[in-house]
């Protein structure tokens, strides 16, 4: 850990001692960071085992299920995203709550750009990290993906221009010292309904991202995102994929800022007309960094598709198969289907996180064949997709696969885009799209 930062978090004078929450690897960060500043910290985790990553940490590391007076003598009790703490034991000490992405706004001291959306962040983030090194600028990605906001902070703080931040949900629930230079909002759609009261509290959380952002890029399609938009006195850069009224929008495959045309989607690598939307929020957000557009249409040619999402892996008897397991909700499916031209043979399924698959349904008639459908929440899925198409349950992936190759002609496209979490089948989204291509590279000889 570099002085400068050590410094600046014995300064915040965090009252101790700490209990950090999760095992993973944000929980790991911010026990490293503390733990290096001399911070008395313990880490807790649910699991039965000492994770791998904690082994030399001994008395520190607190295994087994919660009590629900368990942190009640700790004075500060620092959250990993996917924890909720709506929790019995967490609600309880609702003012000693603090989560690594709040324990980062107050620590940097550099430029922020923050994305978030239900679909889309990762695109999105990853684009626009590829412009500024392109601009040769050192901008960190970091937050939902690439490193944890305080490892990225604790490595790069002292030489970096600043940090791309991809921001679920879960780190905009307590983050009231986070400060955007720019703030983009994709949209929003159905997800994590199981860890939110209801839907409109989903939307109220990600609305958050307006009220600490100096620089609003927002999508004039989604009627949620306008809505809070429009409630904030700020500077909006708006795209739309239909409206010339927007800063940036799509005039066939064309991306137009006002009258000049500054990027043909055909250019893009990654397949589905979606991505339209990513590429011009990365305009949008480029515009705002100072970057040229030249040197953003570059960036988005050069660009490499990330794993599983939508990502052509595979073709055989004139059908094409692809990867887009990180569809991991009904909104990032469904626009996944808008975007094939083709008939889709799809297999869906897992965990379905209380969501109503009625709009999968709607999303899908006249476009889908059949389903091939996977995981715990199969079986309620049908319910509401058999309305769409055929559907058919399976105990497996390698089933499912199969039997979508025997139900798939030549012309068509047999895509997983779940709109499930993975975590019934698999260990992420990333092992359920690799199970998926080897399946696929076994049937065509890849």
């Amino acid at each position: 850990m570099t002085v400068c930062i050590g410094n600046r978090l014995k300064q915040l004078q965090l009252p101790e001692p700490i209990a950090v929450i999760g095992g993973g690897v944000t929980g790991l960060s911010c026990f490293n960071v503390l733990r290096l500043a001399g911070i008395d910290c313990h880490i807790f985790d649910e699991s039965d085992s000492v994770p791998p990553l904690f082994s030399e940490h001994g008395d520190k590391v607190m295994l087994g299920a919660f009590g629900v007076d368990q942190f009640d003598a700790y004075q500060t009790i620092l959250l990993s995203p996917g924890v909720d703490m709506r929790r019995d034991c967490f609600a309880k000490n609702s003012a000693k709550l603090l989560t690594d992405i709040e324990l980062f706004a107050r620590l940097t001291h550099k430029p922020v750009v923050g994305v978030t959306g239900s679909n889309g962040k990762s695109t999105v983030v990853s684009l626009l990290h590829q412009v500024t090194q392109l601009n040769d600028q050192s901008y960190v990605l970091c937050g939902n993906i690439g490193l944890p906001v305080l490892e990225a902070l604790v490595e790069n703080e002292a030489h970096c221009d600043g940090y791309i931040v991809e921001l679920s949900s879960y780190h905009l629930e307590r983050s009231p010292s986070l400060k955007l230079v720019i703030g983009a909002w994709l949209n929003v759609s159905p997800d994590h309904l199981d860890r939110y009261d209801d839907y409109d509290n989903y939307v109220a959380t990600k609305s958050r991202i307006f009220a600490c952002s100096k620089h609003i890029v927002a999508n004039a399609e989604d009627r949620h995102v306008r809505t809070y938009a429009r409630l904030i006195n700020k500077p909006i850069t708006w795209f739309s994929k239909t409206g010339q009224s927007a800063d940036y929008y799509l005039s066939g495959t064309l991306i137009q800022h006002g009258n000049q045309s500054v990027f043909d989607m055909n250019d893009f690598a990654q397949i589905g007309n979606h991505h339209s939307e990513n590429v011009m929020a990365v305009f949008a957000m480029a515009e705002r960094l100072g970057i040229s557009q030249a040197v953003t249409a570059q960036a988005c040619r050069d660009f490499t598709p990330l794993a599983s999402r939508c990502v052509v892996v595979g073709e055989k008897d004139g059908v094409t198969f692809i990867n887009d397991s990180k569809g991991t909700n009904i909104g990032a499916t469904a626009a996944a289907i808008s975007g094939m031209k083709q008939p889709i043979v799809l297999i869906a399924g897992g965990q379905g996180k209380g969501q109503d698959f009625n709009e999968l349904a709607q999303a899908a008639r006249g476009r889908v064949k059949v389903f091939e459908l996977i995981g715990i929440d199969a079986q309620s899925m049908k319910e509401s997709l058999h309305k769409a198409a055929p559907c058919v349950l399976h105990n497996s992936l390698d089933s499912a696969v199969r039997a979508a190759i025997d139900a798939a002609q030549p012309g068509d496209v047999v895509m997983l885009s779940p709109a499930c979490a993975s975590l019934d089948m698999f260990v992420n989204y990333l092992k359920r799209g690799e199970a998926f291509e080897a399946l696929v590279k076994e049937w065509t000889n890849e």
